[in-house]
């Protein structure tokens, strides 16, 4: 037994990686793709988009479809079981034993999620659909490739293929909820009713997030929160004829506006201070880093029409991609998702109309105080309306963002080896502008557990929008990166055991 140094040689400790590529490429295309493909063809969109999801067994059937697979995959020492209670959505956990022989027994709680959201049909290319999968060349196009269908298959896949390499790895829980783009409003109700089962995880890995590229692994430290709301303007009981009222009856569009530039700049788009947060310098260091990497393919990735610009001074190539990284990962901003009240141009008569409403998205900081942001929206668009308008507040929700504690040095290491492995270069830390709201959750609750958070969300990927698409090759790369990191985890905890 040695206490100094390496418990295992450098030898022993770089599994042979030539054989995991194989094995998963193997794997991938005989028992992950065709199922893949199968679940890409059911339309089980989220509840918050689906009404009648609960009597159209669309939402049943994937989850299913699902749990069936990874019981054939026959892993040992597997138990699946679905969770579905009334009135919620399911949730599918899979319990995977440790390989026998560690003193101490550790978990590693992995998580990803199977409902869709909307398939946006007409505005697919022609040749695509949502729930006609294609593959064109390194690409699948189908709605839930991407988000997040695949994160099943390369979380059970990495499991079969440390087995059947015989690479020992620790407990492992894997929990697939159906909810996440309704913002997982089930996932807290039934962690609590598997706690005995998820114990105290040393491991969470979170398989719901982007990448920049497709050349190196990256790594998510932290994800935006979101405050949703829905809100109308009204002023009278009537729409009326506008040469009569004009002037005389107050515009509710113009009032709306009056309202929305309370929260962010109408001349900038920045968001006011009450929803920024000091970012910390490690986390700008590594958004820096991300920034020369990715250059102009940070806004060169969005389909911008000839002459607009994104936000930040492209012509400043040295700070641009920084600036930009930062408003997407560390600072507000502020979309109008929907609207309702404006009649198509063709029925637009000459009518000053009685209302307007819309629905606005604003992406927090990762540690921004998501009570007090909800508490602080609600007062914005509420208070002292521009001529004693009726401000109807329909539905305010938040969902809190995250910031990730510093991860194990130890683990740190291995992601950097499996990133060289498989991709040939190092692995990227920096921050996602989207939202897993219920991470903050699991964060408090297991406060020393490590967060991996990753995923295949890049450029093209178009994850809620049309075309949706996932990368092939790179999805076989995170997987075998994967195996590996699990594959490691599991000796460095059995060498912090016997020391």
């Amino acid at each position: 037994r040695r206490v100094h140094g390496d418990f295992v040689s450098q030898e022993e400790k770089r599994m042979d990686t030539k054989k995991i590529e194989a094995v998963v490429g193997e794997i991938f295309d005989k028992d992950v793709l065709p199922s893949l493909m199968e679940y890409c063809k059911i339309p089980n969109i989220s509840p918050s988009y689906d009404p009648s999801w609960e009597s159209n067994g669309l939402l049943d059937k994937a989850v299913y479809h699902i749990a069936s697979w990874i019981e054939s995959q026959k892993l040992v020492g597997c138990k699946v079981k679905v969770l579905k209670e009334p009135k919620r959505t399911h949730m599918i956990v899979a319990v995977i034993e440790a390989t026998p022989g560690k003193k101490e027994e550790k978990t590693v709680l992995m998580y990803a999620h199977c409902d869709k959201m909307p398939p946006v049909t007409a505005q697919w290319r022609k040749g695509l659909g949502p729930y006609t999968p294609v593959i064109e060349g390194d690409r699948l196009y189908a709605r839930g490739a991407a988000d997040d269908g695949y994160g099943t298959y390369a979380i059970i896949e990495c499991i079969k293929v440390c087995q059947q390499l015989g690479i020992p790895h620790d407990r492992i829980v894997v929990t697939i909820e159906a909810c996440e783009e309704s913002g997982s409003a089930d996932i807290a109700y039934y962690y609590e009713q598997i706690k005995e089962i998820i114990q105290t995880p040393s491991l969470l890995v979170i398989m719901d997030s982007g990448c920049g590229d497709y050349e190196r692994l990256w790594i998510t430290t932290s994800l935006r929160g979101n405050l949703r709301c829905d809100f109308s303007v009204k002023v009278i009981k009537e729409g009326v004829h506008s040469g009569d009222a004009g002037g005389i009856v107050p515009e509710t569009f113009t009032i709306l506006r009056n309202i929305l530039d309370r929260i962010d700049d109408p001349k900038t788009g920045e968001v006011i201070d009450t929803f920024q947060v000091k970012i910390p310098e490690k986390r700008k260091k590594e958004i820096e880093e991300a920034g020369m990497i990715l250059g102009e393919k940070i806004w060169g990735r969005f389909p911008f029409l000839p002459g607009v610009h994104p936000m930040a001074d492209i012509n400043d190539k040295k700070k641009a991609p920084a600036d930009l990284l930062l408003n997407r990962t560390w600072k507000a901003s502020m979309a109008v998702t929907g609207a309702e009240g404006l009649p198509k141009l063709q029925d637009a008569g000459n009518v000053l109309r009685a209302e307007t409403a819309v629905r606005i998205s604003v992406r927090i900081p990762p540690s921004l105080d998501p009570v007090k942001a909800k508490e602080d929206l609600k007062i914005l668009i509420t208070k002292d309306p521009p001529y004693g308008a009726k401000i109807d507040i329909k539905d305010l929700t938040v969902g809190a963002g995250m910031a990730c504690k510093e991860m194990a040095p130890a683990l740190e290491t291995t992601i950097k080896e499996a990133s060289n492995y498989f991709y040939g270069k190092d692995p990227i830390y920096y921050g996602e502008g989207g939202s897993i709201p219920f991470l903050s959750t699991l964060a408090q609750q297991f406060p020393t557990a490590d967060f991996l958070i990753t995923g295949i969300g890049g450029p093209e990927s178009c994850a809620h929008g049309p075309n949706e698409m996932l990368n092939l090759s790179y999805t076989k790369k995170i997987i075998s990166c994967l195996s590996y990191i699990v594959g490691n985890y599991y000796k460095q905890t059995q060498l912090q055991n016997i020391i």
